[in-house]
């Protein structure tokens, strides 16, 4: 018999009690292997099959990186997973496939196949749907759902299918793809927990949803040949809805799975980005408690605050959050990365006298990657620090990964950019920003940065000008430097000269610390002396 207890966060609610037989299993295999709802390469196929069929026969140990790939992918017996990471790729892309058929045709299956991250052993677990009431079991010292609700340690939503409002009950299954598309989205990001529920079940509302701090709900509209999508976010503890947005499109059967995926991208945008609802609703709750007191994702939080908020109030919260989680909670690899972040930014930029060697924050980001190496925010985390150290290729590498972590997503896709384009793709970088800007409110500003430096490469200089104007961190020496140098290229120098005055308020010896500041974000040359070039005809000659 078999018995695996699930893994915390997973989207649905689960029974852990459960036993199964080995024929038990290899049906529930058969039955995902066949499904149509189950998208998944030959490849990914066989992966599944293969850790099912040694978990069962005992062989455990045989399920590491390296027998994978050359049993499964046929790779060769010099294969080195650390330069070629094909077995992680195809986990994260068979987790995702597990994952959309649970929500769709498998979602009555009395069985739940999982591949926790960080292990290619499965898990089997009774699954039950979001609607079904389980009795709470407590351990001793451990918080009930309720009480982890209630004390905020972890979003929690719950997705319903969205109703069908245009008349025809043929376009119900709409409403099921579009449900589906947002909760695929938001299981990308570990910081939000979401359940799941199914379409037959009865409404789920305020008073007899399970335990989520938030429900999303919203319906499908049919006007002539116009679609019409509503979505409504509630707030369940404060009994409010605190984030609606619509959607439309020209009806066209052909191009609806593309809408549901374009409808699941923008909302899911607008909730979980780093200045998204879930941050802005939360983020107040927390800034009176003690490092010591706060959860995990209260200290993300704070790190996210520090990204929006660019001062050294909000740097410093989020550093002594991140220190004290990650001295108390070592498992979360996000958080581990976002203290590397902290200690890197710290020292390319050169806000306070902290202790904050790069060395200590690329050590901080491998273990981040070394916890959670599916998680695309921990990927970027590590090629930002190759930047920092110059090493182009390598972080080029680490953007690759992340970029096929979550293709596609809007949620971070102008910091996707915005190092791409510093470590040197001058299209693919440039073209993410820009299309994140149009299609996600809440984009980082400081991405702005990126596609400054690209006009001063190519000499637009009046393009590089008007970019200048929408980077606005006033702390941050980068504000007055960008707007200075480019004045001086203009040769507007009267302007530039109080830029410069500006900058040198930020950093009184820019003119002997400038070229190795600068450095650390622009590694061409010919950049970089285009800068010193409208520095010096705005007063300040950088050595």
């Amino acid at each position: 018999m078999i018995h695996k207890v699930a893994e915390e966060g997973n989207p649905s609610i689960l029974d852990t009690d459960s036993e199964f037989s080995a024929s038990d299993i290899h049906q529930q295999v058969g039955r995902i292997l066949s499904s149509q709802d189950f998208h998944a390469s030959k490849a990914q196929q066989a992966f599944l099959q293969f850790v099912v069929d040694h978990y069962l026969s005992g062989e455990t140990d045989k399920l590491r990186g390296y027998t994978i790939a050359t049993i499964v992918f046929g790779r060769r017996e010099d294969f080195d997973q650390a330069t070629d990471p094909i077995v992680s790729i195809h986990a994260n892309k068979l987790r995702r496939a597990l994952e959309r058929y649970y929500l769709t045709s498998g979602i009555n299956d009395p069985i739940h196949i999982q591949i926790p991250k960080g292990t290619y052993i499965p898990q089997f677990t009774r699954s039950y749907r979001a609607g079904v009431e389980l009795p709470v079991k407590v351990q001793p010292g451990k918080k009930t759902e309720k009480e982890a609700f209630k004390s905020g340690d972890w979003p929690t939503i719950l997705v319903a299918p969205f109703e069908n409002h245009t008349g025809d009950p043929k376009m119900a299954y709409l409403g099921v793809g579009i449900a589906n598309e947002i909760a695929l989205e938001i299981t990308r990001y570990q910081e939000v927990r979401m359940l799941w529920q199914g379409a037959q079940e009865r409404k789920i509302g305020p008073d007899n949803a399970p335990c989520t701090r938030f429900l999303l709900e919203g319906c499908i509209k049919k006007d002539h040949n116009v679609l019409k999508v509503l979505v409504n976010l509630i707030d369940r503890e404060k009994s409010q809805y605190i984030w609606g947005d619509s959607l439309k499109t020209a009806f066209n059967p052909n191009e609806l799975i593309s809408f549901e995926e374009r409808v699941a991208h923008t909302v899911v945008s607008q909730l979980s980005c780093e200045e998204g609802i879930f941050t802005k609703t939360l983020l107040p709750e927390i800034t009176r408690k003690a490092p010591d007191e706060l959860s995990t994702y209260q200290a993300l939080l704070l790190y996210y605050h520090f990204q929006n908020k660019f001062s050294i109030e909000t740097y410093m919260e989020a550093y002594r959050a991140l220190r004290q989680v990650c001295n108390s909670a070592q498992s979360c690899g996000l958080a581990w990365s976002m203290l590397a972040r902290v200690y890197s930014v710290n020292y390319s930029l050169e806000l306070l006298e902290l202790e904050t060697p790069l060395d200590e924050a690329d050590a901080f980001a491998q273990k981040g990657v070394l916890l959670d190496p599916a998680n695309q925010r921990v990927r970027m985390i590590k090629a930002y620090i190759h930047l920092l150290k110059d090493e182009l290729s390598e972080g080029v590498n680490e953007i690759e990964y992340a970029l096929q972590l979550s293709p596609g997503t809007l949620i971070s896709q102008e910091n996707v950019g915005y190092l791409l384009t510093l470590l040197g793709d001058w299209q693919r970088g440039p073209t993410l920003i820009q299309n994140a800007i149009e299609q996600n409110p809440y984009y980082d500003s400081i991405t702005r940065h990126a596609l400054w430096v690209n006009w001063i490469r190519q000499g637009e200089y009046e393009q590089a000008y008007n970019e200048s104007q929408h980077f606005r961190t006033p702390t941050l020496f980068w504000e007055p430097l960008m707007k200075a140098s480019v004045l001086g290229l203009l040769g507007r120098v009267d302007e530039g000269v109080q830029a410069a005055e500006e900058l040198l308020k930020c950093k009184p010896d820019f003119a002997v610390q400038g070229r190795r500041l600068i450095r650390y974000y622009i590694k061409f040359d010919d950049i970089v002396d285009r800068m010193v070039r409208g520095l010096k005809a705005v007063q300040i000659d950088v050595q």
